[in-house]
């Protein structure tokens, strides 16, 4: 069971920039993710949380605001979820996490 990121990191300019990406799931049950940053002043990522279908796929896009030069990392927390949950959040809440997925960031 687990989830990728395509493309797997992402470089911007220390400038600023935008970089999409896609979490793929391999899971046979519905997924609930959440992302979190190790550096919230200069990355801003939609959506935060969401849900993947079986086996599906879904888009999240990365801000980089202007700022030093840095690496830093996004994780994709995730968590199975039955088919009629509707709020993304609650497993979080609930202590459920499954697994996670590292995204390394470089800003030059």
């Amino acid at each position: 069971m687990s989830l990728t990121v395509e493309p797997a990191s992402a470089t911007f300019p220390a400038t600023g920039g935008t970089s999409t990406h896609f979490i793929v799931s391999t899971i046979d049950s519905r997924v609930a993710f959440k992302v979190k940053s190790s550096n919230n002043e200069n990355y801003r990522v939609r959506p935060v949380y969401g849900f993947i279908e079986t086996k599906g796929k879904t888009k999240f896009e990365i801000v980089r605001l202007e700022g030093p030069v840095k690496d830093d990392k996004l994780v994709i927390q995730y968590a199975e979820v039955p088919a009629d949950e509707t709020e993304a959040q609650a497993p979080f809440k609930a202590g459920a996490q499954q697994g996670d997925v590292t995204i390394l960031m470089r800003a030059s």
